[in-house]
């Protein structure tokens, strides 16, 4: 499956001030992908954005509906801000699955006739370093280890991941002292994978994205009671039965079952036809 299938918020700054202008062009491609299907031609895709550590997952899904149905699913991955940014400037998604509530109550209030159908999954923030790190990192000490130079985190003033990190470091008052050193990065992976080249000593990612992860090693998980609960929000934006299929397959036990083995927390998607 190809990439491409692969306002409260502090990111909508940007949208305000023109992003739809640079989003335009997908806007329109995606447009020109979704007819009314005409007799004897296949029902359009299902077009679903997806935050970037949510996407193997949601690829999976769509995978198995598509061999089960015949209906094609292409997921877009990327960044909760990049995603609700598209949505919002008008791309022709079916299904919205960000990483945290402020981007879906965005596009619940963005876009007419959205519907919420609860959290799909939840996650975890931990810190992660290099293979070699030392892991006897103690969250309750004043400061932070002196030997980190560069913290990768996804960037807190746009991402929900970087906005979670930052919560978390806040509580543990670490982030007066690890903000100079801070590398942003796009999103949470893209945080991840500085670690995993040596170009930051340390990170703040989801646990879920360790699991497939080469070189890294989890130096600490971060308490609950230090972190905001981290969400995965189901909007759908066409009522059509192939989209309803479609998000009805995400509450199959089997599927749930493979979110849990990669380290999400599941509950039962909430059943909404309004708000």
């Amino acid at each position: 499956m190809e990439a491409a299938r692969s306002a409260s918020s502090p990111g909508f700054s940007a949208f305000s001030h023109g992003w739809w202008l640079l989003l335009a062009p997908l806007s329109l491609a995606l447009a020109c992908q979704r007819v009314a299907p005409e007799a004897g031609k296949p029902e359009p895709p299902v077009l679903v954005f997806a935050a970037a550590s949510l996407g193997e997952i949601v690829e999976q899904a769509a995978a198995r509906f598509e061999r089960a149905s015949g209906i094609e699913v292409r997921v877009h991955v990327a960044g909760s801000s990049t995603i609700g940014r598209q949505v919002l400037a008008g791309a022709n998604a079916d299904v919205f699955i960000p990483a945290d509530r402020d981007w879906a109550e965005a596009v619940l209030a963005g876009r007419p006739g959205a519907v919420d159908l609860g959290d799909l999954a939840g996650n975890r923030l931990v810190l992660v370093g290099g293979s070699e790190a030392d892991d006897s990192i103690d969250l309750n000490a004043k400061t932070p280890p002196a030997n980190w130079g560069r913290l990768a985190i996804a960037d807190p003033d746009h991402v929900p991941a970087g906005r979670y990190a930052r919560r978390s470091l806040e509580s543990m008052g670490w982030w007066a002292s690890l903000e100079p050193r801070l590398v942003p990065t796009n999103d949470v992976r893209a945080a991840l994978r500085l670690v995993e080249l040596g170009e930051a000593d340390a990170g703040v990612v989801y646990e879920t994205d360790v699991v497939a992860s080469v070189g890294v090693a989890v130096l600490a998980k971060i308490p609950a009671d230090l972190q905001d609960p981290i969400v995965y929000p189901v909007i759908r934006l066409d009522d059509r039965s192939a989209v309803r299929d479609f998000v009805e397959g995400l509450c199959n036990p089997e599927f749930r079952e493979v979110l849990r083995g990669r380290g999400f927390t599941t509950t039962p998607v909430r059943k909404a036809e309004g708000r």
